[in-house]
């Protein structure tokens, strides 16, 4: 189901009579320079990925219980049954340790099924074993010195049992989150939007509160029922939930509830949540939309520790951890997507794979698709081609765009920055098979567009950027993020979960299948316009139905409740 962009090409190539390149790169991505060749002797911290055997079978079965409609709809895997799928052969243990092992080198493994393995060797030996030849680059921005390199290979005897190796090509990320009320200044050029749904507040113009939301999408504000589920959200890079912001939160916008909510810390490579000021970024606006929305619900943080200074590598040793994990969530939030071109497909397949086993256990994945319009960030001067957001773009996770209150005062429109577009990685999920055909047909797409037209459509759905948070103290009225988005109806989720998991129902699990079939619980936005500075004034615009701005439009509680009420 997966397709990779030509210039990141995972094709078997031979090289010379023993090597088979598994990915090149004619050049670095945007924004990186090489600066000389590695240190023979410069340690590199390697996760391999090893065939699976039968990646595809769980992806049939993710669908099968996802999808309403479907006899095994709700019936989730359980860990074991998802490894027998993703474990790899006897043979390709074998293979693979031995070949280690010829080197002087061993492996531990990523995760319980062992598909995952990770293995430190000199830059020398890494040169050696994967026909590569790492160099030392620069980010023009941080001016951090990383160590990757263009192309690697393995022996062609061990290409089947290696599907990628990581870091190699895949370069460093910054991922594209802020915490300050200077991206608020970005209005809606639409002079429609949705109808007003909702008796909101005068107050919420200035301020998007809680009580705003709940106003909006009719959020219920009464205690949640007890039951064993959990809404984690997930950080990386050093941010942090900070704990007084918090309490400080829920004191001022929510004082039904209690101040001081239990978050559970998971710890991924040793990942703390500190409690200083400074560590307190994007994720702490999450935690406190989080508690404030789910009404007593249980939630977790998930803090992941850096890892080699590469974000991506942290993306992976979390999802590895999860996969591995006896109970993960039943619904977790993830936000701060980067560019799809960053990224070597071989390795973007590989932790997609992991989102499709947390799917085929029953967990609903939601992500942010960032703040870039429809292009992203560093476009060349003829727009091509388009850059999406991943991990947002992958298949088995629930993409979120953005949108905001129109500039008179009126209805929620499209936000102009929210990120969106058609994957150059991953194939478009049969879930979409009806509604990206027909947007592509409306707006002439073809061949020659700046973008992927069989690729994975983006976002699934929006919600609202605007929000109100607290940060050390101080409370700050003026915001928009695509973070905020992804987290209002991330809680949405973890409280319709909450309610079945309490009436002795399955959670909702992988959520796409049922959004795509119930495309009237959203409410649609057809005049929404992207990003219309993009490239050269290309943009992606909106229209009734889906669309790569807010896809089906912001979801209504009540709705999407008589929906779940039904299954």
């Amino acid at each position: 189901m997966f397709k990779s962009l030509s210039i990141l090409s995972a094709l078997a190539v031979v090289v010379g009579a023993e090597f088979t390149v598994i990915a090149r790169r004619e050049n670095p991505p945007t924004g990186f320079s090489r600066v000389g060749s590695s240190a023979a002797d410069q340690t590199l911290n390697l996760r391999l990925a090893l065939a699976q055997k039968n990646i595809s079978g769980l992806q049939d079965t993710v669908y099968g219980v996802s999808t309403p409609g479907n006899p095994r709809y709700g019936q989730y895997l359980s860990k074991a049954e998802v490894e027998a799928y993703v474990a790899p052969t006897d043979d390709t243990v074998s293979q693979v340790n031995a070949w280690l092992a010829s080197n002087n080198l061993t492996s531990s493994p990523m995760t319980s099924a062992g598909d995952w393995i990770a293995v430190n060797m000199s830059v020398s030996q890494a040169n050696q074993l994967f026909a590569a030849d790492f160099s030392a680059f620069q980010n023009e921005d941080t001016n951090q010195t990383v160590h990757r390199t263009l192309s690697y290979s393995v022996p062609r005897t061990l290409r089947a049992s290696i599907k990628a190796v990581h870091p190699t090509t895949t370069f460093p990320v910054t991922l594209e989150r802020k915490l300050s009320s200077s991206v608020a200044n970005t209005t809606a050029t639409t002079t429609k939007a949705a109808p007003l749904r909702a008796s909101i507040s005068p107050d919420c113009i200035l301020s998007w509160t809680p009580a705003c939301f709940q106003a909006l999408y009719g959020i219920p504000s009464t205690p949640a029922a007890p039951a064993a589920n959990v809404f984690a959200v997930a950080g990386f890079e050093n941010d942090f939930a900070n704990q007084r912001d918090v309490q400080a939160f829920l004191q001022r916008f929510r004082p039904d509830l209690n101040p001081n909510p239990t978050v559970t810390l998971i710890s991924v490579d040793d990942g703390i949540n500190n409690q200083l000021p400074a560590g307190a970024g994007p994720i702490t606006v999450n935690m406190e939309i989080a508690t404030a929305l789910t009404n007593g619900v249980s939630v977790a943080f998930i803090s992941t520790g850096t890892v080699d200074n590469d974000i991506f590598s942290e993306f992976l040793d979390e999802a590895n951890f999860l996969v591995s994990s006896p109970n993960p969530p039943q619904t977790i939030v993830q936000t701060g997507p980067f560019r799809e071109s960053l990224i070597s497909p071989e390795v973007a397949e590989s932790l997609c794979n992991s989102y499709a086993q947390l799917a085929a256990r029953g967990v609903s994945y939601i992500m942010d698709t960032g703040l870039w319009g429809a292009g992203g960030p560093f476009l060349v001067a003829n727009c091509t081609p388009f850059d999406p957001p991943f991990p947002a773009s992958c298949p088995f996770v629930t993409a979120v765009g953005g949108t905001e209150w129109t500039t008179d005062d009126t209805a929620e429109a499209a936000w102009s920055l929210s990120g969106g577009g058609f994957s150059g990685i991953f194939s478009r999920p049969k879930y979409q098979d009806e509604v990206v055909p027909a947007y592509l047909n409306a707006i002439g797409a073809t061949l020659s567009s700046p973008f992927n037209i069989s690729g994975r459509g983006i976002p699934d759905l929006a919600a609202m950027t605007q929000a109100t948070y607290i940060h050390d103290g101080v409370t700050v009225t003026d915001s928009s993020a695509t973070d905020n988005s992804a987290t209002i109806f991330a809680s949405m989720i973890a409280l319709l979960t909450n309610e079945r998991i309490a009436a002795g129902k399955p959670g909702l699990g992988f959520l796409n299948p049922l959004i795509y079939q119930n495309k009237g619980a959203f409410n649609d936005m057809p005049a929404a316009i992207g990003e219309s500075s993009a490239c050269q004034g290309v943009f992606f615009n909106g229209t009734t139905g889906w669309d790569p701005v807010t896809g089906f439009g912001s979801a209504s509680y009540t709705r999407l409740q008589d929906v779940c009420n039904k299954l």
